[in-house]
């Protein structure tokens, strides 16, 4: 409701399009057996393997600081901080205030004019409301009502509100207090299972050195990819995958061209800042980026012998679950009319776990160079 005094900034513009995996996996209807993917393909007549054993990739080393620990503490602290409303005082400019108010113009009151009674918070100075709003705040007690004589600006928007006279009965119910706890060893036994402070820094320290591990093994695990990657060349492309990913990748536009009430065409031009020519070399170029990594996989999964059995789906699927916060699948499955599995899509599960394999695989059979033998190279 207390949009419609706020000023008309325009629409909030996405940065990009956002990057979508193309589903051209499939889940062929053979009773409840899993067909993979390209298993109708010989895919050495698409792809020609380079090496992807043997791979020289440097391993980051990790540390934690002191000084990063207290820096993650303060983090929590003020993560832990919470507001509260102060039922005294008089608001001042950059206060955060809860307040109530009625709009009326000509008397009367008008659409979207009013919080009703459950009142919105503002902060004075920004709160993107018409010109004297703020102002007229400003310098209100706790309790007090006063009533605010504005205008419209002129180019607000909304033909029947721009330029008009418009009167506000505001009520000022609080001012709004940031409530930030103190680092003792009550915040700590509040927010761990530590019981001195001592123990809950080093357990701070871990946390953050598996963070960090956890981060540069998945960036080991990209560079190798890509080092296999551009080992390998493509020496045609499938023509069923390639319509299929662009086909994919483009009903994902027009269904988030459709969310913004915006034809396909529209969204792509304003958002994305292409004409429907390199629009269409988009989808040509991303989906072949796609199918050429698929087909990589597949190809160094089929020599390897390199599945993923029913059991360590079912395992793989649980964790990414929790990874994701899924805890509560009832839960899930009330708020998006399905499933996690189904939500997410089996077959592109299945082929984020086979990926996870082929690159684990990769991995065992890379030449690991730590890196303070790197840098002793380099000097």
């Amino acid at each position: 409701m207390d949009e419609m005094i706020k000023r008309n900034n325009g629409k909030t513009k996405i940065v990009a399009l956002l990057l979508v995996s193309c589903l051209t996996l499939s889940l062929a209807a053979c009773g409840n057996k899993y067909v993979v993917p390209y298993s109708n393909y010989d895919l050495s007549e698409y792809v020609k393997l380079g090496d992807y054993k043997g791979i020289e990739v440097t391993e980051t080393k990790v540390s934690v600081t002191d000084d990063e620990v207290q820096a993650e503490i303060q983090s929590r602290i003020k993560a832990a901080s919470k507001q509260v409303e102060k039922k005294e005082g008089t608001a001042a400019k950059g206060d955060s205030v809860k307040i109530v108010y009625a709009g009326k113009m000509n008397g009367k009151a008008f659409e979207g004019g009013s919080t009703g009674p459950e009142g919105t918070t503002i902060t004075l100075g920004s709160s993107g409301y018409i010109p004297g709003f703020d102002d007229g705040v400003i310098g209100m007690k706790v309790g007090e009502m006063k009533t605010l004589n504005l205008k419209f600006p002129k180019d607000y928007g909304k033909e029947d509100l721009n330029g008009k006279d418009v009167a506000f009965d505001v009520t000022l119910g609080a001012i709004m207090v940031t409530e930030t706890p103190k680092y003792d060893l009550a915040f700590v036994k509040a927010h761990s299972k530590e019981t001195t402070l001592n123990g809950y820094e080093k357990s701070v320290k871990k946390e953050l050195y598996a963070k960090k591990k956890s981060s540069a093994e998945e960036e080991m695990r990209n560079k190798l990819w890509s080092k296999i990657m551009d080992n390998s060349k493509v020496l045609k492309y499938p023509d069923k995958e390639i319509q299929a990913c662009k086909e994919t990748n483009e009903k994902y536009y027009e269904s988030y061209a459709k969310q913004y009430g915006m034809e396909l065409k529209d969204f792509v031009k304003q958002y994305a800042g292409m004409d429907d020519k390199a629009y269409q070399e988009y989808l040509e170029k991303y989906a072949k980026a796609i199918v050429s990594q698929e087909m990589v996989m597949y190809s160094i999964a089929k020599k390897e012998n390199i599945t993923v059995s029913d059991k360590e789906y079912k395992e793989k699927l649980e964790k990414f679950k929790k990874e994701q916060g899924v805890t509560d699948d009832a839960a899930f499955k009330k708020q998006y009319g399905k499933s996690f599995e189904e939500y997410a899509g089996k077959d592109n599960l299945m082929k984020s776990f086979l990926l996870e394999k082929v690159i684990q695989f990769a991995l065992d059979n890379a030449k690991i160079v730590p890196a303070d033998k790197v840098a002793e190279k380099k000097a």
